[in-house]
């Protein structure tokens, strides 16, 4: 695994962008009985996760990542599934679902499953929030899989949202998926513009030691 690859990162942007979600929801004052009956039965499926959560062994727990999501949160899993595909509730809810069914997967490596999810929250995305985002963890889940095409056009659509808070992970994954596909010369584009939009973070460094191993 590489070191870039931080779950707890990837843990907190979900947790903002879930958050961002229901804030937006309470703003808007939202009343459609489709919209209050998605919210309940992801607040549902959440109080599952946290039961099969607290019934791991303290080996599995150990083990982490290497858990078999599918075995271990089957419960979860299912509901989850079970309220994507009856699109019974709205976008945002379904965006939401999907976007923790993937997470879900790729915090525990399984990447083509994360894939597969996550392409799924893409296309119930509707803020550039949530398309950076769910843009963002499915390109990591493609990377991951050594599927670097893919992996390039998902942090591409996400840096056409142009999402502040996110343009640096983004940019930076365009450069490693570049770099994998030897395009060195697209590689040093993207580093160019986090030079131009980001001066002086953290993002220019790292993209600049991504060219220099690069070499």
């Amino acid at each position: 695994m590489e070191k870039w690859f931080d779950r707890r990162r990837v843990g907190i942007l979900v947790g903002i962008v879930i958050a961002a979600g229901i804030a937006v929801f309470f703003a808007q004052q939202v009343s459609e009985k489709k919209e209050q009956e998605g919210k309940s039965a992801l607040y549902k499926i959440q109080k599952t996760f946290e039961e099969e959560q607290k019934s791991l062994t303290d080996a599995e727990k150990q083990a982490g990542a290497s858990l078999d999501v599918d075995a271990r949160y089957s419960k979860t899993v299912s509901e989850l599934n079970g309220l994507i595909s009856a699109k019974s509730a709205n976008d945002r809810v379904l965006f939401e679902a999907s976007l923790k069914l993937g997470t879900l997967y790729l915090d525990h490596l399984q990447f083509e499953k994360a894939s597969t999810a996550l392409k799924a929250s893409a296309g119930f995305a509707k803020s550039g929030l949530q398309k950076a985002s769910s843009q963002y963890l499915l390109g990591v889940s493609y990377e991951q899989n050594q599927k670097f095409k893919e992996a390039l056009e998902a942090f591409q659509s996400g840096i056409s949202q142009n999402i502040e808070g996110l343009k640096g992970e983004l940019l930076l994954g365009a450069i490693r998926a570049s770099l994998k596909l030897n395009d060195r010369e697209k590689a040093k584009k993207y580093s160019d513009q986090i030079s131009k939009d980001l001066k002086g973070s953290k993002a220019v460094e790292t993209a600049e030691a991504l060219l220099k191993e690069a070499k």
